[in-house]
Parts: structure tokens; C-alpha cells; sequence
């Protein structure tokens, strides 16, 4: 359950095949993160992005806005026969004293965590996720 040194609480899952190859829909991927403002780079296992800070995030809270919920993704592009199959993972980044429900609603993580696999669908040409339910991992 762990990216790096944070805790996954609440995490949610797409994948889906394009007919692009894999290093065109890597690119596309890349780019769109971080056109819309998210930290990514490309691994040596797919692409890592994140926004957000949970340092100010813990100082502040939820008064800072939904935009600042550190959040992070993390894709995986990999060529499978004549199409390539792409997978996310859209994650929070509250750090470890995250391990119960959030006081103020699961929505905004919802929200947040839809938007960052629509940013990948959208780089890759894909249909829109309705707003989802995050998985809840305590």
C-alpha cells in the first residue's frame, strides 16, 4: 500500500487498451500531467505525478481548497500484441497519520482522484469516468 514513503488511505483504479503505441500514449500521458499541474516524470516502471503538499496540507487542512488534497498517480503503459494496454492508479498523499475516514467527506477525494484518471483517459483519447468511489484502505 505504499508509493514511496506514503500511505495509501484512499486509492482508485482504471485501465484500458488504445491502439497507440506505447511510447506515443507515454508521451501524450506525460505531457497532459504535467500541463495540468502535476510534479510527473517518467520511471524506469511507467510514469509518477503529484501535486499538492502534505506538509501544508496537515498545517492548513481543508481550508487551503480542494486543489492542494496531495494527491499522486502512477501509470503503467505497456505494449500487449497490436495494442497497448494503459493503467493508473490515482492515489491521496496524506501521510501516515491518514488512517481513518477524512472529518469533512470522502467527496473531494472522489472528485479528485476521478479528475486525475480523466487526465490520463483524456491524454489517451478515452471516454470520461463518471465520478467514482475511491477505495477506502485503512
Amino acid at each position: 500500500m505504499k508509493s514511496g514513503a506514503f500511505v495509501k488511505i484512499y486509492s482508485m483504479d482504471d485501465e484500458f487498451n488504445v491502439e497507440v503505441d506505447a511510447a506515443s500514449v507515454s508521451g501524450r500521458i506525460l505531457a497532459s500531467l504535467d500541463k495540468a499541474g502535476l510534479r510527473a516524470t517518467q520511471t524506469e516502471s511507467g510514469i509518477q505525478a503529484h501535486s499538492g503538499s502534505d506538509f501544508l496540507f496537515r498545517l492548513s487542512g481543508i481550508p487551503m481548497g480542494s486543489s492542494r488534497l496531495p494527491v499522486g498517480i502512477d501509470v503503467r503503459v505497456t505494449s500487449a500484441g497490436d495494442e497497448t494496454l494503459v493503467s493508473a492508479t490515482a492515489y491521496d498523499r496524506l501521510g501516515w497519520f491518514a488512517n481513518r475516514k477524512l472529518p469533512w467527506g470522502d467527496d473531494v477525494v472522489d472528485r479528485k482522484l476521478t479528475g486525475l484518471l480523466n487526465t490520463v483517459r483524456s491524454a489517451a483519447h478515452q471516454p470520461m469516468l463518471p465520478e467514482r468511489k475511491a477505495t477506502f484502505n485503512p
